[in-house]
Order: C-alpha cells, then structure tokens, then sequence
C-alpha cells in the first residue's frame, strides 16, 4: 500500500509539473491533474492538501535533483571546462524548464516558492565561483578576473539565453549554444601556456 502511494505521488507529481510548465500556477487546474492520472479530485486531495502543496513539492523535487546533479558534479575528477559545461547543462536545464513567464507567475502568485528558486540560483552562482576560485588557486585561470564576477555573468548569460524562443529564432539546439558559451569563456580566462 505504501509502494502504491508513492507511485501515485510520483504520478501526480509529474502530471503537476508538465501541467505547471505548460500553463503557470494560476492555470493548474488539478481537475485535470487528477483526470489524467486517472484518479479522482477527492483522491488526489487525500494525497495533497491543497494545489499550493503539490506545486510545492513539484518545485522542490527539481531543486533537490538539480542541487544533488550539481554537487555530483563538483566533487568529480572532470576537468574544469567539462565542469563547465556539464554545470551549464544542469543549471540550463532549469532555465529551459521555468520559462519567463512561469516565473514571472510564480513571483507574483507564490513568491516564499520564487525565493526558493531564486535562493537555489544564487547557490549555484556561489558553486560557481568557488569552482573558479579553486582553479585560479591552482594557476589554471588568470589572477586578474573576478571569479565572483565571472559565475554572475555565466549565470545571467544562462537566464538570457536559455529559452524556447532564442533557440527557435536562431535555430540552434541548447547544447550548441551551452559549447559556445563555454569556448568563449574558457578562451578568455584561462592562462596562456
């Protein structure tokens, strides 16, 4: 019985978040979450208190994974510019999930959810620059760039690029743009050997 629950949680969960994505907070009808899970509204209500609860829960499973993702990564014996480029992808995958306009929603809907986000961001952004940090320490990176610096401008050149409409608008897929961003960057602050 408990195996089937969590099941069922997950169903809904996934349900939650593709429905989420797809038409903001204001627009999650969970009628329609429990119609596709094939369960009914009462049951789902069993399940979570409110639509508040379930979209909590849909935000927190996807920091959780995308913090584990991330710290997995930094603890690895990848060399700097696949940890690059592998944290772009995770951090990426985040921005290509939660278009604008889902947070703009959830901002203005939920905002103790968009400060959770937005801690996490900040998070990363840190992670980021210790990983920098450590390869200036070790004379991999130039002494003269602000390793701070440097994870603010990878993180807003995530958040501005990375999103449906600037892939369709100049046909390119994430991971093109993720390698450019990467080359780019690595070109221009590693030491001359």
């Amino acid at each position: 019985m408990a195996y089937e629950k969590k099941a069922l949680e997950k169903t809904i969960l996934d349900i939650t978040e593709r429905q989420l994505f797809r038409y903001g907070y204001k627009s999650l009808n969970l009628n329609e979450v429990a119609k596709e899970a094939g369960i009914s509204k009462v049951t789902l209500y069993k399940i979570f208190d409110s639509k508040y609860e379930v979209t909590s829960r849909v935000i927190k499973r996807i920091l959780e994974n995308s913090d584990l993702e991330m710290s997995n990564l930094l603890q690895s014996e990848l060399p700097l510019q696949r940890k690059i480029e592998q944290g772009i992808k995770i951090i990426s995958s985040l921005y290509l999930k939660m278009d604008k306009d889902f947070l703009y929603d959830l901002e203005h809907s939920l905002p103790e959810l968009w400060q959770q986000i937005d801690d996490v961001r900040k998070s990363k952004e840190e992670m980021i620059a210790h990983l920098l940090t450590d390869a200036q320490n070790g004379g991999t990176i130039r002494e003269d760039m602000d390793a701070k610096l440097l994870s603010a401008l990878i993180m807003a050149l995530i958040r501005g690029v990375y999103n449906p409409n600037f892939f369709f608008n100049h046909n390119v897929s994430a991971d093109t743009v993720g390698s450019i961003i990467v080359n780019i960057f690595m070109d221009g602050i590693l030491k001359d050997e």
